[in-house]
């Protein structure tokens, strides 16, 4: 639904006057306002471990047996 009653700019200077209004009561009341760093979007990944747990064991994929690996086991059926 659209509104025609305020243009976006008159509705983000209402908007902008109350926060002002709304920060300026917090430090009259003692607060402190602190600028932080810029939320980039991109949050920083996990470091990786330096060491390997002794624990983990490797698996690795067997290789595929090779055309002479094939044979030699057809051979071998075969004389059974």
């Amino acid at each position: 639904m659209t509104s025609f009653s305020l243009s976006p700019d008159t509705s983000n200077r209402d908007k902008s006057a109350e926060f002002a209004a709304a920060m300026a009561a917090y430090e009259r009341g003692g607060g402190r306002i602190t600028h932080g760093e810029c939320f980039t979007g991109n949050p920083v990944p996990p470091k990786r471990r330096d060491w390997i747990d002794p624990e983990t064991v490797l698996k690795r994929k067997a290789r595929p047996m090779t055309l002479a690996q094939r044979r030699a086991l057809g051979k071998a059926t075969g004389a059974l």
